[in-house]
């Protein structure tokens, strides 16, 4: 049976899905993409049984079939193909499927499509929202999860939904990340996903046209999110999330504005000093209208200016440089509040006005 498509489209479904193509399997099936054409859309998908994407493109077919393709070999071949147009000859009785493209012709054996995992999910309602925002949150809060499995749920971003806001917020032992998107819902919901998953999801979602939608639902437990022809499954983390509003409300006795850039300028040229068998630590003197950025190692040292304006004591506080600097890459704001007590607390970042994000990063003890 034949199944006529363009490269770029099926190129950029095979990229998709790869996302959720596992490292390592036992079950060889995994390792392959579900091929299914109805009508004239053909469906890719891909699964690790934690996330599932599916992707459809355009096609002219003779028929509906269904298969599965090993992915690897699969999307080298159909990248580096040297023409637009391809054809897919698929072989019902050999369970083979042959591409043309131009001079090239490549044969793959398949899978049974039997033999792929399913996962049937019901509708629920759909919450409408903008794919510039999901993408905008993931990408500003998704560094400060765990990477430490052991830590459950703090693994995962919380995504809170209520009073036409959207909230992600993403906490590991040393920081905090919260961030806001004003959202045309009065939906509610409070779930917990893989920072993991969410960051493969971000990759796919396009940046042209960031304006358009994408609809979200809450089923069975998942997150099902649909956007650019594109449909992902994504498991939900079970468990308790921290109480990250008591962890902020803390009250702060010094407050700092400073330019955000030149803050994080400095911090990088101490950072190539820091060494990171002492927990890349910096030390910061804040002193009247400057803060000074000094760190050090056993064959040089380095000290660094900031120009500030300052409320409240003189502090020495000392942090670990590449905390602080994943948090100034994701902010956009020219200058930013930072608000501390002791050497020991927490500093706060947040914006000169309004609450649109909050971060939260812990000292490192210095003698």
């Amino acid at each position: 049976m034949r199944i006529y498509c363009t490269r770029n489209e099926l190129n950029r479904a095979i990229n998709n899905v790869s996302h959720s193509i596992p490292t390592r399997t036992p079950s060889p099936i995994l390792e392959g993409i579900l091929i299914e054409t109805k009508g004239d859309r053909m469906y890719l998908t891909a699964t690790d049984t934690n996330m599932t994407i599916e992707s459809n493109i355009p096609v002219d077919s003779e028929g509906d079939v269904s298969f599965v393709i090993e992915e690897k070999n699969f999307a080298n071949i159909v990248n580096k193909l040297p023409e637009e147009e391809i054809l897919m000859d698929y072989n019902h009785e050999k369970n083979q499927i042959k591409i043309n493209s131009g001079k090239s012709s490549s044969t793959f054996n398949c899978f049974s499509a039997d033999e792929f995992p399913r996962f049937n999910i019901g509708e629920g309602q759909k919450i409408i929202l903008s794919k510039k925002d999901i993408k905008n949150l993931i990408r500003k809060t998704s560094f400060s999860a765990s990477a430490d499995e052991l830590n459950g749920v703090l693994t995962g971003i919380l995504i809170e939904l209520g009073e036409g806001n959207l909230r992600m917020v993403a906490v590991d032992t040393f920081r905090m990340a919260i961030y806001n998107a004003k959202v045309d819902t009065d939906e509610k919901l409070s779930i917990v996903v893989p920072a993991k998953l969410l960051g493969e999801v971000s990759k796919i979602i396009s940046d042209d046209d960031n304006d358009e939608q994408l609809f979200m639902e809450i089923v069975d437990n998942k997150v099902v999110m649909l956007f650019d022809n594109n449909r992902v499954i994504l498991n939900t983390l079970n468990g308790k999330y921290i109480d990250y509003n008591r962890i902020i409300k803390a009250e702060s006795s010094i407050k700092i504005r400073t330019s955000r850039i030149e803050l994080m300028k400095s911090i990088d040229r101490a950072a190539i000093i820091a060494s990171a068998q002492n927990n890349n630590l910096i030390k910061m003197k804040i002193e009247d209208d400057q803060i000074e950025i000094t760190s050090l190692s056993e064959k040089s040292s380095i000290k660094e200016m900031v120009e500030i304006m300052k409320e409240g004591d003189n502090l020495e506080i000392g942090f670990n440089s590449r905390y602080m600097m994943d948090v100034l890459k994701v902010i956009d704001d020219e200058e930013i509040i930072l608000s501390m007590s002791d050497s020991v607390k927490p500093c706060i970042i947040t914006p000169l006005k309004g609450d649109t994000y909050l971060y939260l990063v812990l000292p490192v003890r210095i003698s």
